[in-house]
């Protein structure tokens, strides 16, 4: 959409005075599963950690997914050059992860720390 565009009855997010924007710590996508409630969905939740360290860039929850998530939704935006369009291909991949994350409940979270101990951990024994 042009950026002076309006849609009839849309709800305005992610921009200063917006009801669901960034709020204390937490980026737009956190503020929108606590408002709704929606926090104790893991998949959500675990999204909302790679979409916090996309958007923040503060690295606070050392999620790897990140770097290739952020690399992918840009990659499309620059393709598709059409927000709607950018919605549909996105929400399949934002689809895919809710299905990997909510299910993974035996492993551990992908994140950079996890990756430096096991590293570490073989140092040890040498």
């Amino acid at each position: 959409m042009a950026e002076d565009a309006t849609v009839a009855g849309a709800i305005p997010f992610d921009m200063y005075g917006a009801e669901f924007t960034h709020h204390g710590e937490d980026c737009t996508f956190e503020t929108i599963l606590k408002r709704f409630g929606l926090s104790n969905s893991k998949g959500l939740r675990e999204i909302g950690e790679i979409v916090h360290d996309i958007d923040l860039k503060d690295d606070k929850f050392h999620r790897l997914e990140a770097a290739g998530l952020n690399a992918i939704v840009n990659g499309l935006g620059k393709t598709l050059r059409d927000d709607r369009k950018l919605v549909q291909q996105c929400s399949a991949i934002f689809d895919g992860l809710y299905s990997l994350l909510g299910q993974n409940t035996q492993k551990e979270k992908p994140r950079r720390s996890a990756r430096r101990m096991r590293g570490r951990r073989r140092d040890d024994q040498t």
